[in-house]
């Protein structure tokens, strides 16, 4: 259910943005309310608590994305980010979030903005991979796998998520949009105990 939520609104979110020209604009303030929204529990559970009425948590929203809430350290952080909080000062993007929490969706917001942000990239065939290993790949190898993701997946940018997991052992897995390619040692090693397990001695 969750999942069909964040797909109508995203869709609905990607719609508008295209029919008014904003797809860069929005995806980029969408970036920086994600940013936000993922670094910060208190974000999560003032939204989440049934005790806070609809119009506090609306409120809440436009005084955190006009820069009235994030003073002092954290603005000074964010700002290494390249996160520039002014910009979520948008009618049209506060506006639709107002009206998702209206809705009582307001803890699929991040997943909507996740999911108009993955239209909005497809829309100029630029992809999305999540690469997990088991130790920190360095910049050529990092090149060679996305040179080789845009030509098998057909795209003309690809934007990589590196992650590293040492569970893993040795060996890749990938995940282009709802593909997974698992070449792990850790996913072979349980592939052959399974096949052993059906041995008859």
């Amino acid at each position: 259910m969750a999942r069909l939520v964040s797909k109508i609104y995203g869709e609905a979110l990607f719609d508008f943005a295209k029919e008014n020209n904003q797809l860069e604009k929005m995806y980029e303030e969408a970036q920086d309310i994600i940013f936000v929204w993922e670094s910060t529990a208190d974000v999560k559970d003032f939204l989440a608590n049934p005790k806070v009425s609809t119009d506090e948590k609306i409120t809440f929203i436009r005084e955190l994305f006009t820069k009235k809430i994030w003073q002092g350290p954290l603005a000074k952080v964010l700002s290494l980010f390249s996160i520039d909080l002014n910009k979520g000062n948008d009618p049209k993007i506060l506006d639709f979030i107002s009206i998702v929490i209206k809705k009582g969706r307001s803890k699929e917001i991040v997943n909507i903005l996740k999911h108009f942000s993955h239209l909005t990239l497809k829309s100029k065939n630029i992809g999305e991979a999540v690469v997990t290993s088991a130790h920190a790949l360095d910049d050529r190898k990092k090149k060679e796998l996305e040179d080789k993701l845009k030509a098998t997946a057909h795209y003309e940018k690809i934007i990589v998520d590196y992650r590293v997991d040492e569970s893993l052992i040795a060996g890749l897995k990938i995940k282009v949009d709802d593909r997974v390619l698992d070449k792990t040692y850790k996913t072979k090693m349980f592939d052959l105990t399974k096949s052993l397990r059906g041995l008859k001695l």
